[in-house]
């Protein structure tokens, strides 16, 4: 076999292999989405139930007509949010976080901050 065959057939089993390794990487990816639109929907349905109990218990909550009307709104914003999970994909869910992060840069920042802070705090 000439050099030429050599480097030619190294030439075609490198090609094969980046293939099914691009094939293998989006059949990982599509299982990651899965699973990740499961826990979307997932959680979206724990929202929903749970702002269906804070309403339903409302009226219970000590501290007169402002305490329960913070109830249902706060119940509303989670039905808000569980209605967001459900119509929105993860991709769309980062294009959207980016928008906010823009809009509000500062704000972002002491965010992630905060959110590093304890998450840190929590590891140790």
């Amino acid at each position: 076999m000439s050099r030429d065959e050599r480097l030619s057939d190294v030439k075609d089993r490198v090609a094969d292999m980046a293939s099914k390794m691009r094939d293998r990487a989006g059949q990982v990816g599509e299982t990651v989405s899965e699973k990740v639109g499961q826990q979307r929907e997932n959680a979206a349905d724990k929202l929903g139930r749970a702002a269906s109990a804070l309403h339903e218990r409302a009226n219970d909550v000590p501290g007169g007509p402002k305490a329960v009307d913070l109830a249902h709104s706060i119940a509303d914003g989670m039905e808000s949010t569980a209605s967001y999970l459900r119509s929105h994909d993860f991709s769309r869910m980062g294009k959207d976080l980016l928008d906010v992060c823009r809009r509000h840069p500062t704000q972002s920042l002491v965010a992630a901050l905060a959110i590093g802070f304890f998450l840190g705090r929590s590891r140790r």
